[in-house]
């Protein structure tokens, strides 16, 4: 858990019993302690039930719920969503069921209970407009479908780079995907040059459909969409494989075979 979560006795303390939520930059791994709101919305109608306050070190909790909302029982129907968003547009909005998973899973990265307070950690990505943190290298893409041209709403991405080190990233409603990986690191004659990066993308038309009310992927919906194939080239099946990244350069990801106008990496399902 980073330091900042644990950091924070004061804030923990004075936590209603009940859920509360923390939140880590995937890209850093810092924890995320200003421009969030989590909002509470019934299901069915977007009814707003609540609008969770947040501690000086950024945990989100909602003192005022209604005692019906406040404690729901773990295995009680889910009739309500947390929806988040940043307001300084660094991050993806996401929403997560209510009550809160029980477990890790997707984004929900950890978790723990503070006298009687349950404490989660989500991961935030990148969203396509945020600038590059300071020391981060940049990769982004347009993912579109090959058979129709469309944008791949809510792709999930896994870019694991030539060290073996892999990172998380997604896109936005419009297919829009912006990584922020650490620099590579300089290549040692003395070393045997490591594997090729690679690119994996996972995506499900239908998540874009059930996104609509929210404007927002549900976590767990995100993280179980299946693979697909980002395609080398447009004329082929073959899969795509990262170029290697040029000191000072964004890496723009894209399909080759494309007009100059439709710079997109491609997706067909497997």
């Amino acid at each position: 858990m980073p330091t900042a979560l644990l950091e924070a006795p004061q804030d923990l303390l004075s936590l209603p019993a009940g859920d509360a939520l923390g939140f880590v930059d995937a890209a850093t791994g810092e924890a995320v302690a200003n421009g969030l709101s989590c909002s509470l919305v019934l299901r069915r109608g977007g009814r707003l039930l609540g609008r969770a306050q947040a501690t000086p070190s950024g945990l989100h909790h909602w003192p005022e719920l209604a005692e019906r909302w406040r404690d729901p029982a773990p295995a009680a129907p889910v009739f309500a969503d947390v929806l988040v968003r940043d307001a300084l547009e660094r991050f993806l909005p996401l929403s997560l069921p209510w009550p809160l998973p029980a477990s890790p899973a997707g984004q929900i990265i950890g978790g723990a209970v503070f006298d009687g307070a349950r404490l989660l950690r989500v991961s935030l990505l990148s969203a396509p407009g945020r600038a590059a943190p300071a020391g981060l290298a940049s990769a982004y893409g347009l993912l579109t479908w090959q058979s129709s041209g469309t944008a791949a709403a809510w792709a999930r991405v896994s870019f694991t780079d030539g060290e073996g080190r892999v990172y998380a990233g997604g896109c936005d409603a419009e297919g829009r995907l912006a990584l922020h990986l650490p620099l590579p690191r300089p290549d040692r004659p003395s070393l045997p040059p490591g594997p090729a990066a690679r690119l994996r993308v996972f995506a499900d038309p239908a998540l874009a459909t059930a996104a609509l009310a929210l404007g927002a992927p549900d976590v767990l919906a995100f993280a179980a969409q299946p693979e697909v194939l980002a395609l080398a080239n447009a004329g082929g099946d073959a899969a795509y494989a990262p170029p290697v990244f040029v000191p000072g350069e964004p890496l723009v990801l894209a399909t080759q075979g494309l007009p100059p106008a439709h710079r997109e990496l491609r997706l067909a399902p497997i």
